[in-house]
């Protein structure tokens, strides 16, 4: 990927709420809804879904593009996801998102794609999980 950009995304915090909420609706283990149970597990504490860390990771990359004043629209395809570490309660995360080259065409209608490479950090500025994508964005941009 030829490297045009590179941003940060705002940070986000998750609470111990929105890990169990997301766990009850989709990702039921033990380690995600109860406390006690977490801290029994392989993890050692409550953590988050893989499947909530890449739901953010996607929101997060669309706020670092935005950000950026690049018109996305949505991500039209996840190429690569890799949880490297959990996620714990009152982890700050952060999006370091790096742009590709504008590419002319896209599933989304009137729009171009951009390939973009995350890699989703916690408050440590440690490595949680990584992410390729591509994205559409409005083709009426001079971006």
């Amino acid at each position: 990927m030829t490297k045009a950009l590179d941003t940060d995304s705002p940070a986000m915090t998750l609470d111990e709420q929105s890990i169990i909420d997301f766990a009850k609706l989709f990702d039921p283990q033990p380690y995600h809804l109860d406390r006690a149970a977490a801290d029994a597990s392989i993890f050692g504490g409550l953590c988050a879904s893989g499947w909530q860390v890449g739901a953010l990771a996607s929101r997060l990359t669309g706020e670092a593009l935005l950000s950026m004043s690049i018109p996305y629209i949505t991500t039209t395809q996840v190429n690569h996801m890799r949880w490297i570490r959990p996620t714990f309660v009152n982890d700050q995360l952060v999006a370091e998102v790096s742009l590709g080259e504008r590419l002319p065409s896209s599933p989304a209608p009137d729009c171009d794609s951009i390939d973009v490479s995350v890699i989703l950090k916690d408050g440590s500025d440690q490595p949680v999980a990584e992410m390729t994508c591509r994205v559409a964005v409005a083709r009426d941009s001079t971006t």
